[in-house]
């Protein structure tokens, strides 16, 4: 699923200039530091009108983790009641099956049903969890004592919701997997096994994992970008104007001319930053291009070291371009 970027997310909070970054003036670049927060819509979007859902166990138990199945649901409901979810858990089976590796999905009738029953908008339907702990412990060249415990999971779910006002059924299959691991080294082969979970307990922590990842897909997502800015001086009004979160005045100001390459190189880059918190990411990505060419016309160690630095912040701006 294609996400809307930047001024389309949900929420974008910006922290600006927490210190700055000292060096030699007539060797280095001095730099301001700031921090980013941007909310990426949820992986898995389910329509805005839904937020009472219910998620239910169609899975057949596990022989080993009789209760996997309920820890994972009760993992992700814990997970979706911080946000505008509120999550309802059905523990007991809907599957009749008898078989843990044949999946037996719920039908559109059966779907209805509960979605009526339990005066729920969306099921998010757990319909099959297989958790396999294994370890080992082996002498090392150091005659000491290596032990891990590694715990793979699959999951395979369904979700259903109505999508439209006619009360249209619409579907999403969807699988999660993953693989926790545990790890010790000890004097004895005692001392490093002793430390590792049980295998009872890495099936427990895993279900609870699965539950709590997969239900942070439904969720959005925050991440936090470093972002630098160039100082070109005390009396740079782009800085005063960044400073008080007045993105474009700062752009106009930094984009007016400049007596040399490398303020020109500065101001370029500092336009970037600017660009992307006014949510243009095209003109971001050409300002640290323009940026970019300036610091390779300069012959300075210093000067390369920056492109390297403007050529890896363009590489972070791709990314959340195509995301």
């Amino acid at each position: 699923m294609a996400h809307t970027q930047l001024i389309a997310l949900r929420h974008t909070l910006v922290v600006v200039v927490l210190c700055l970054l000292t060096g030699t003036a007539s060797l280095h670049a001095q730099q301001w530091h700031t921090t980013i927060e941007i909310t990426y819509p949820p992986e898995l979007d389910l329509p805005a009108q839904v937020s009472e859902v219910l998620l239910v166990n169609n899975t057949v138990a596990h022989p080993d983790a009789p209760l996997g199945a309920f820890y994972t649901l009760m993992a992700a409901s814990e997970m979706l009641e911080g946000s505008y979810y509120l999550p309802a858990v059905l523990e007991t089976s809907q599957n009749e099956s008898s078989s843990l590796y044949i999946r037996q999905l719920l039908s559109e009738r059966q779907a209805d049903s509960l979605l009526s029953t339990y005066n729920s908008e969306a099921l998010i339907v757990l319909n099959q969890l297989i958790v396999h702990p294994s370890s080992e412990c082996y002498q090392t060249d150091n005659e000491t004592y290596y032990a891990y415990t590694r715990c793979v999971a699959a999951s395979h779910w369904t979700l259903y919701y109505h999508n439209d006002s006619a009360g249209a059924l619409a579907t999403q299959t969807l699988v999660y997997a993953d693989t926790l691991y545990w790890e010790n080294e000890g004097e004895t082969w005692n001392d490093a096994v002793q430390a590792l979970p049980s295998a009872d307990e890495a099936r427990s922590e895993m279900c609870i994992y699965v539950g709590e990842h997969f239900a942070e897909r439904l969720l959005p997502q925050v991440e936090t970008y470093d972002r630098y800015l160039y100082d070109l001086g005390e009396d740079d009004p782009g800085m005063q104007y960044f400073s008080r979160r007045q993105w474009q005045q700062a752009v106009d100001a930094w984009s007016a001319p400049h007596k040399n390459k490398k303020l020109t190189a500065y101001a370029e880059a500092n336009c970037a930053v600017a660009y992307e918190l006014l949510g243009d990411l095209g003109a971001a990505y050409a300002a640290a291009g323009a940026a970019l060419n300036a610091f390779e016309s300069l012959r300075s160690a210093d000067a390369r070291q920056q492109a390297v630095n403007i050529r890896y912040y363009m590489e972070q701006l791709r990314a959340r371009m195509a995301r």
